[in-house]
């Protein structure tokens, strides 16, 4: 797993490769142990088991283990059941991250190039997971304790994760932010804005339309 992300760090840089980490594949925790507090847990699922789909405006910060920040982005998230995405990067530089559950595009402007993969289960590591409600094996992923009310931090039960931890908060049971520390040191932060929960997102709206002229890369064949 770790080598296709590296893979797509190659193509989109650490930007992304560090959001695709972000949940990692709960299918792939499957024979580690349950972790935390049930309580703990139970109130982590309780606060995302609503959630069948959630557009946001996003904010992305990344700074270095003394605090230097790295890089700084802004665009669209959307996300609607079952492992439907669109991450859609405005600022400073232009992207798109589009996947339907079969196929993932990344779209990059500047280099007018898309890359197509398939949406396996490696792939699956991706927010979709964390907002998808298939939370079966939330515990078993992770050591789940929860800082504060509804502040929650997630470890990964097994070795070989490209985090070393994760911070979910939540403000009136709606995610506020995302906070990813790399086992450097460096830590991901993304914080959302104009936030809706539950709206009605169209299935064409996670299939990319391909542009005329510009270079394909599939590796979905």
């Amino acid at each position: 797993m770790n080598s296709l992300l590296h893979k797509i760090a190659a193509a989109t840089g650490r930007l992304f490769a560090l959001f695709l980490t972000l949940i990692i594949s709960l299918s792939a925790a499957i024979n580690s142990h349950a972790g935390g507090a049930a309580e703990d847990i139970q109130q982590l699922r309780d606060l995302l088991q609503p959630i069948t789909s959630l557009s946001a405006r996003f904010q992305q910060q990344i700074t270095d283990a003394d605090g230097y920040e790295l890089q700084n982005s802004e665009g669209l998230f959307e996300v609607s059941q079952p492992n439907n995405l669109r991450w859609v990067v405005e600022m400073p530089m232009p992207q798109q991250i589009i996947a339907d559950g079969e196929t993932l595009w990344i779209y990059d402007p500047d280099l007018e190039q898309v890359i197509i993969q398939p949406f396996n289960e490696d792939i699956a590591a991706t927010p979709a997971i964390l907002f998808s409600g298939d939370l079966d094996q939330l515990d078993q992923a992770y050591f789940v304790t929860q800082l504060a009310e509804g502040h929650f931090e997630l470890k990964p039960e097994r070795g070989g994760s490209l985090f070393d931890s994760m911070i979910i908060r939540f403000d009136q049971a709606k995610p506020a932010s995302i906070t990813l520390t790399d086992t450097l040191g460096q830590t991901t932060h993304i914080s959302f804005s104009q936030l809706e929960l539950n709206p009605p997102l169209s299935g064409d709206q996670f299939v990319f339309q391909i542009p005329d002229g510009v270079d394909v890369i599939n590796n979905a064949n």
